[in-house]
Protein backbone atom coordinates (compact mmCIF):
# COMPACT_ATOMS: atom_id res chain seq x y z
CA UNK A 1 0.00 0.00 0.00
CA UNK A 2 1.66 3.20 -1.19
CA UNK A 3 0.93 6.90 0.56
CA UNK A 4 -1.39 7.36 -2.20
CA UNK A 5 -3.68 4.57 -1.79
CA UNK A 6 -3.75 4.71 2.02
CA UNK A 7 -4.90 8.44 1.82
CA UNK A 8 -7.55 7.72 -0.79
CA UNK A 9 -8.47 4.87 1.94
CA UNK A 10 -8.83 6.98 4.75
CA UNK A 11 -10.96 9.11 2.67
CA UNK A 12 -13.12 6.88 1.17
CA UNK A 13 -13.85 5.77 5.14
CA UNK A 14 -14.29 8.80 6.61
CA UNK A 15 -16.63 10.34 3.89
CA UNK A 16 -18.55 6.76 3.01
CA UNK A 17 -18.29 8.04 -0.49
CA UNK A 18 -15.83 7.50 -3.08
CA UNK A 19 -17.15 10.32 -4.89
CA UNK A 20 -16.58 12.68 -2.00
CA UNK A 21 -13.16 10.99 -1.31
CA UNK A 22 -12.23 12.25 -4.65
CA UNK A 23 -12.79 15.57 -3.48
CA UNK A 24 -10.34 15.10 -0.88
CA UNK A 25 -7.88 13.73 -2.00
CA UNK A 26 -7.91 15.28 -5.43
CA UNK A 27 -8.51 12.82 -8.12
CA UNK A 28 -10.94 11.32 -10.17
CA UNK A 29 -13.62 9.02 -8.90
CA UNK A 30 -12.94 6.46 -11.45
CA UNK A 31 -9.33 6.71 -9.86
CA UNK A 32 -10.54 6.21 -6.61
CA UNK A 33 -12.31 2.97 -7.42
CA UNK A 34 -9.33 1.77 -9.32
CA UNK A 35 -6.83 2.11 -5.87
CA UNK A 36 -9.19 0.71 -3.70
CA UNK A 37 -9.95 -2.32 -5.85
CA UNK A 38 -6.19 -2.75 -6.35
CA UNK A 39 -5.72 -2.83 -2.53
CA UNK A 40 -8.34 -5.00 -1.83
CA UNK A 41 -6.83 -7.35 -4.81
CA UNK A 42 -3.04 -6.83 -3.00
CA UNK A 43 -4.78 -7.59 0.79
CA UNK A 44 -7.24 -10.28 -0.43
CA UNK A 45 -9.95 -8.75 1.58
CA UNK A 46 -13.08 -6.81 0.86
CA UNK A 47 -12.37 -3.61 2.28
CA UNK A 48 -15.76 -1.54 1.80
CA UNK A 49 -19.55 -2.77 1.70
CA UNK A 50 -20.99 -0.45 -1.51
CA UNK A 51 -24.49 0.86 -2.41
CA UNK A 52 -26.26 3.40 -3.69
CA UNK A 53 -25.72 5.48 -1.10
CA UNK A 54 -22.23 5.20 -0.91
CA UNK A 55 -19.31 2.99 1.06
CA UNK A 56 -19.26 1.40 4.28
CA UNK A 57 -16.56 -0.16 5.96
CA UNK A 58 -16.06 -3.85 6.41
CA UNK A 59 -14.52 -5.14 9.60
CA UNK A 60 -11.64 -6.50 8.03
CA UNK A 61 -11.58 -2.27 6.29
CA UNK A 62 -11.83 -1.49 10.24
CA UNK A 63 -8.92 -3.15 11.30
CA UNK A 64 -6.74 -1.37 8.43
CA UNK A 65 -8.17 2.16 9.33
CA UNK A 66 -5.16 2.74 12.36
CA UNK A 67 -2.57 1.17 10.22
CA UNK A 68 -2.84 3.00 7.58
CA UNK A 69 -2.99 6.37 9.81
CA UNK A 70 0.14 5.36 11.21
CA UNK A 71 1.36 5.05 7.53
CA UNK A 72 0.46 8.47 6.28
CA UNK A 73 1.46 9.86 9.58
CA UNK A 74 4.75 8.76 9.57
CA UNK A 75 5.32 9.76 5.89
CA UNK A 76 4.32 12.98 6.63
CA UNK A 77 6.20 13.50 9.54
CA UNK A 78 9.40 12.11 7.59
CA UNK A 79 8.70 15.02 4.98
CA UNK A 80 8.55 17.29 7.34
CA UNK A 81 11.70 16.45 8.81
CA UNK A 82 13.46 16.11 5.52
CA UNK A 83 12.64 20.02 4.44
CA UNK A 84 13.42 21.17 8.10
CA UNK A 85 16.13 23.92 8.11
CA UNK A 86 19.63 22.75 10.29
CA UNK A 87 18.34 24.92 12.62
CA UNK A 88 15.16 22.76 13.75
CA UNK A 89 14.29 19.87 15.26
CA UNK A 90 10.87 19.09 15.10
CA UNK A 91 8.44 20.60 13.37
CA UNK A 92 4.07 20.91 15.02
CA UNK A 93 0.89 21.51 13.17
CA UNK A 94 -1.05 24.02 14.89
CA UNK A 95 -4.96 25.09 13.80
CA UNK A 96 -7.16 27.41 15.89
CA UNK A 97 -10.72 28.96 15.24
CA UNK A 98 -10.54 32.68 13.92
CA UNK A 99 -12.18 33.51 16.41
CA UNK A 100 -9.43 32.79 18.78
CA UNK A 101 -6.46 34.23 16.92
CA UNK A 102 -6.68 37.94 17.74
CA UNK A 103 -6.77 37.50 21.65
CA UNK A 104 -5.19 34.18 22.32
CA UNK A 105 -3.07 32.47 19.77
CA UNK A 106 -1.46 35.47 18.01
CA UNK A 107 0.38 36.55 21.75
CA UNK A 108 0.97 32.57 22.43
CA UNK A 109 2.68 31.76 19.08
CA UNK A 110 5.14 34.72 19.42
CA UNK A 111 6.02 32.79 23.12
CA UNK A 112 5.94 29.74 21.57
CA UNK A 113 8.78 30.79 19.05
CA UNK A 114 10.55 32.56 21.92
CA UNK A 115 10.50 29.95 24.07
CA UNK A 116 11.18 26.77 21.37
CA UNK A 117 13.33 27.97 19.25
CA UNK A 118 14.31 24.42 17.65
CA UNK A 119 10.52 24.00 16.76
CA UNK A 120 8.81 25.03 13.66
CA UNK A 121 5.88 25.88 13.38
CA UNK A 122 3.14 25.22 10.89
CA UNK A 123 -0.32 27.47 11.76
CA UNK A 124 -3.86 27.86 10.61
CA UNK A 125 -7.30 29.49 11.21
CA UNK A 126 -10.32 27.45 10.35
CA UNK A 127 -13.73 26.94 11.41
CA UNK A 128 -14.34 24.34 14.10
CA UNK A 129 -15.44 21.82 11.54
CA UNK A 130 -12.36 21.89 9.73
CA UNK A 131 -10.31 21.86 13.08
CA UNK A 132 -12.30 18.59 14.04
CA UNK A 133 -11.97 16.78 11.05
CA UNK A 134 -8.24 17.86 10.55
CA UNK A 135 -6.95 16.38 13.88
CA UNK A 136 -9.06 13.41 13.75
CA UNK A 137 -7.21 12.54 10.63
CA UNK A 138 -4.25 13.33 11.73
CA UNK A 139 -3.57 16.44 9.71
CA UNK A 140 -2.63 18.44 12.56
CA UNK A 141 -1.07 18.38 16.01
CA UNK A 142 -2.82 20.54 18.38
CA UNK A 143 -5.90 22.55 17.75
CA UNK A 144 -7.49 25.55 19.80
CA UNK A 145 -11.48 25.84 19.56
CA UNK A 146 -14.90 26.75 21.47
CA UNK A 147 -16.83 23.26 19.96
CA UNK A 148 -14.34 20.20 20.14
CA UNK A 149 -15.68 16.61 19.58
CA UNK A 150 -13.99 14.09 21.61
CA UNK A 151 -12.38 11.42 19.04
CA UNK A 152 -9.90 8.61 20.02
CA UNK A 153 -6.68 9.53 19.91
CA UNK A 154 -7.42 13.24 21.02
CA UNK A 155 -7.00 14.28 23.91
CA UNK A 156 -9.20 17.47 24.77
CA UNK A 157 -9.05 20.17 27.97
CA UNK A 158 -10.51 23.51 28.41
CA UNK A 159 -7.86 26.29 28.86
CA UNK A 160 -10.37 28.43 30.83
CA UNK A 161 -13.77 28.89 31.70
CA UNK A 162 -15.87 31.17 29.97
CA UNK A 163 -19.68 31.59 28.82
CA UNK A 164 -21.52 33.66 26.25
CA UNK A 165 -23.72 36.83 27.34
CA UNK A 166 -25.79 39.44 26.11
CA UNK A 167 -23.98 41.87 25.30
CA UNK A 168 -24.96 45.70 24.35
CA UNK A 169 -23.68 48.61 22.75
CA UNK A 170 -27.03 51.11 23.32
CA UNK A 171 -28.26 50.07 26.96
CA UNK A 172 -31.58 52.68 26.79
CA UNK A 173 -32.67 50.68 24.22
CA UNK A 174 -34.18 47.05 24.52
CA UNK A 175 -32.02 44.55 23.09
CA UNK A 176 -34.68 42.80 21.49
CA UNK A 177 -35.23 45.85 18.79
CA UNK A 178 -31.21 45.76 17.88
CA UNK A 179 -30.54 42.08 17.94
CA UNK A 180 -28.16 40.51 15.76
CA UNK A 181 -27.33 36.72 15.72
CA UNK A 182 -23.85 36.03 16.03
CA UNK A 183 -22.64 32.77 15.20
CA UNK A 184 -20.33 30.34 17.53
CA UNK A 185 -21.25 27.67 16.07
CA UNK A 186 -24.41 24.89 16.32
CA UNK A 187 -24.12 24.40 19.68
CA UNK A 188 -24.33 27.51 21.40
CA UNK A 189 -27.27 28.69 19.25
CA UNK A 190 -28.81 25.63 20.28
CA UNK A 191 -28.34 26.09 24.02
CA UNK A 192 -29.07 29.72 23.78
CA UNK A 193 -32.66 29.70 21.75
CA UNK A 194 -33.22 26.95 24.45
CA UNK A 195 -32.59 29.24 27.24
CA UNK A 196 -34.18 32.29 26.00
CA UNK A 197 -38.56 32.66 26.49
CA UNK A 198 -38.21 34.88 23.16
CA UNK A 199 -35.38 34.35 20.34
CA UNK A 200 -35.77 37.48 17.98
CA UNK A 201 -35.93 37.46 14.43
CA UNK A 202 -32.76 39.52 13.69
CA UNK A 203 -32.68 39.44 10.28
CA UNK A 204 -28.76 39.38 10.18
CA UNK A 205 -26.70 36.69 11.13
CA UNK A 206 -22.74 37.34 11.84
CA UNK A 207 -20.11 35.27 11.36
CA UNK A 208 -16.70 36.78 12.15
CA UNK A 209 -15.72 35.88 15.38
CA UNK A 210 -13.43 38.31 17.41
CA UNK A 211 -14.70 41.30 14.67
CA UNK A 212 -18.25 41.03 16.18
CA UNK A 213 -17.21 42.93 18.96
CA UNK A 214 -16.26 45.53 17.26
CA UNK A 215 -19.27 45.37 14.66
CA UNK A 216 -21.27 45.75 17.56
CA UNK A 217 -20.09 48.63 18.93
CA UNK A 218 -19.96 50.55 15.30
CA UNK A 219 -23.55 49.58 14.78
CA UNK A 220 -24.59 50.41 17.95
CA UNK A 221 -26.04 46.64 18.30
CA UNK A 222 -26.96 43.61 20.88
CA UNK A 223 -25.93 39.97 20.71
CA UNK A 224 -24.17 36.99 22.54
CA UNK A 225 -20.87 37.50 22.78
CA UNK A 226 -17.76 35.58 25.24
CA UNK A 227 -17.14 36.74 27.93
CA UNK A 228 -13.25 37.42 28.18
CA UNK A 229 -13.41 38.55 24.82
CA UNK A 230 -15.38 41.44 25.83
CA UNK A 231 -14.16 42.53 28.95
CA UNK A 232 -11.91 44.97 26.90
CA UNK A 233 -14.69 46.40 25.36
CA UNK A 234 -16.96 46.32 28.88
CA UNK A 235 -13.83 48.07 30.52
CA UNK A 236 -13.65 50.81 27.66
CA UNK A 237 -17.64 51.49 28.41
CA UNK A 238 -18.32 50.46 25.17
CA UNK A 239 -20.58 47.62 25.31
CA UNK A 240 -22.60 46.36 28.23
CA UNK A 241 -23.95 43.70 29.50
CA UNK A 242 -27.44 43.21 29.25
CA UNK A 243 -28.70 42.38 32.80
CA UNK A 244 -31.00 39.70 33.83
CA UNK A 245 -30.00 37.61 30.53
CA UNK A 246 -29.69 33.57 30.89
CA UNK A 247 -25.67 32.88 29.54
CA UNK A 248 -24.32 29.48 28.49
CA UNK A 249 -21.05 27.81 29.26
CA UNK A 250 -18.85 28.48 26.05
CA UNK A 251 -15.12 27.95 26.87
CA UNK A 252 -12.51 27.64 24.76
CA UNK A 253 -10.47 24.04 24.56
CA UNK A 254 -7.46 23.07 23.16
CA UNK A 255 -6.99 19.40 20.97
CA UNK A 256 -4.15 17.59 20.58
CA UNK A 257 -2.82 13.87 19.55
CA UNK A 258 -1.97 11.34 22.19
CA UNK A 259 1.30 10.20 19.85
CA UNK A 260 2.12 14.21 20.56
CA UNK A 261 5.28 14.27 22.44
CA UNK A 262 3.77 14.03 26.12
CA UNK A 263 6.05 17.11 27.51
CA UNK A 264 5.82 18.73 24.54
CA UNK A 265 2.03 18.99 24.48
CA UNK A 266 2.24 19.83 28.56
CA UNK A 267 4.04 22.96 28.04
CA UNK A 268 2.48 24.65 24.71
CA UNK A 269 -0.83 23.86 26.83
CA UNK A 270 0.43 24.70 29.96
CA UNK A 271 1.54 28.28 28.15
CA UNK A 272 -1.86 28.57 26.08
CA UNK A 273 -3.41 28.50 29.70
CA UNK A 274 -1.75 31.78 31.25
CA UNK A 275 -1.79 33.09 28.18
CA UNK A 276 -5.97 33.16 28.89
CA UNK A 277 -5.22 34.32 32.86
CA UNK A 278 -3.33 37.23 31.29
Amino acid sequence: MDVPTARTFLAAAATGSFVAAARRVHASPPTVTERIKQLEHVLGARLFDRDRRGCRLTATGRRLVEPAKAMVRAWDEGCARVALPPTFEAVIRLGGQHALWPSLLIPWLGEVRDQFSSLAVSALAAAPAQLNRAIEEDELDMVFLYDPVQRLGVRVEELAPDKLVLATARPGLDWKENFVRLNWGRSASDALMARLDEWPSAGLELDLGALSLQWLVDMGASGFVPERMARPYFAKGLLEPVEDMPSIDFSPYVCWRSSMDEGLAARLVDLAKRGMTT
